[in-house]
């Protein structure tokens, strides 16, 4: 896991996973989803890339 690593397109992704899950969870008033819409958030804001470490 590497910080503030994080491309154009995968921060994108993160954003609509994000606000898919806050959209669906608030009309089925399904908090949980909400909430776990909190780490994917952060995810996008710190930058965190998910990639394993290259060996040069």
């Amino acid at each position: 896991m590497k910080m503030f690593d994080l491309s154009i397109s995968s921060i994108i992704l993160r954003f609509y996973l994000m606000m898919g899950l806050v959209i669906i969870g608030v009309l089925l008033k399904l908090w949980v989803l909400v909430l776990l819409a909190l780490p994917i958030f952060l995810s996008i804001m710190m930058g965190v890339s998910l990639r394993k470490k290259q060996l040069h």
